[in-house]
């Protein structure tokens, strides 16, 4: 429990995507200029990067791992990361669509986003868990979030 805190902070304050390891620049710039906006884009970008961890964890420690296809591992990130935005953004547009107005052409854009990416990567370089790794990726969007709601 104590090492998931650690986690969690580490992600949130010190090791933060956009702060320390300069990840997630593009809708940073692009979507911090009014509160709720940010606040939006930083929970679809959390929701991703959360379902993204584990998705990409459990393929990871499952399949390319015991198959050792590691190198694949990149190539395939992208897919789920590719189709996670898109269930997000269609989610979104079916919800909420002055939201999904308000964040044009930044939504679609999370599939580029490097943090979403560089999570997943960062959690398999450092060997986590499926919970080690979903509690990075929360820590992740937390820290992502608070610096598009602060800067804004």
């Amino acid at each position: 429990m104590n090492n998931l805190l650690t986690i969690l902070i580490a992600m949130v304050i010190v090791n933060n995507m956009v702060l320390a390891k300069f990840l997630g620049l593009c809708p940073f710039f692009g979507v911090s200029k009014k509160l709720s906006n940010a606040f939006s884009m930083g929970t679809a970008v959390t929701l991703v990067m959360l379902i993204a961890s584990v998705s990409t964890s459990v393929i990871y420690n499952y399949i390319l791992v015991p198959y050792k296809v590691e190198f694949m591992k990149i190539v395939i990130y992208i897919l789920v990361i590719a189709s996670l935005v898109q269930i997000v953004e269609l989610t979104i547009k079916r919800t909420n669509i002055m939201l999904y107005n308000a964040l044009g052409i930044y939504l679609p854009l999370i599939t580029t986003n490097c943090a979403v990416l560089g999570i997943t990567l960062i959690n398999s370089a450092e060997n986590y868990s499926i919970l080690e790794s979903t509690v990075s990726a929360l820590g992740a969007g937390i820290g992502f979030t608070l610096v598009l709601i602060i800067m804004s």
